[in-house]
């Protein structure tokens, strides 16, 4: 299994935020991190919500529902996650939740994140948020993703003293 790590520019398990994605893409594996700074359109927007948020990288760790790369063989395109895939990935979640001391708030980032949603709840006393996939294709199918991605960012980190 190709598995990217944490971004070692961000706070990871001195994060206060959780990003919780899909599935690394194949960008991530080429670089070995998911990162906002990895060269394809998801990590572009990311980045440029969480600075218009005003959420600094030392304040977030990012990881996926499904850990592992879930795309073609060649490592050109990512496939959905399903829920084979999901059922079995979220087991790595306890761990990476439990390394962080300072967390208050998981992101569930898209869909496929959504639906480990029930599984979190019940391994965190974090609070559990969500917003829209960063993906081009999410964020240009919907007029109104990008402002409420935004507001749901802000209104975290401006409540987030009130929990943890």
């Amino acid at each position: 299994m190709d598995v990217p790590g944490f971004d070692p520019r961000n706070g990871n398990e001195n994060a206060t935020f959780l990003f919780l994605f899909e599935a690394p893409g194949a960008k991530a594996l080429k670089t070995g991190y998911i990162s906002f700074d990895n060269p394809d359109p998801t990590a572009r927007n990311f980045k440029q919500q969480l600075e218009q948020a005003g959420i600094d990288r030392k304040e977030i760790a990012v990881w996926n529902t499904v850990p592992w790369y879930i795309g073609n063989q060649s490592k050109s395109s990512i496939r959905a996650a399903r829920g084979k895939d999901i059922r079995p990935g979220i087991s790595y979640l306890k761990p990476v939740i439990e390394a962080m001391p300072a967390l208050k708030c998981i992101v569930l980032v898209g869909s496929a994140a959504r639906r480990a949603h029930i599984f979190v709840s019940q391994i965190t006393e974090a609070r559990i948020l969500s917003c829209h996939h960063t993906s081009a294709k999410a964020m240009n199918t919907n007029p109104n993703a990008l402002a409420e991605n935004i507001r749901v960012l802000r209104f975290m980190k401006q409540t987030s003293a009130k929990y943890g």
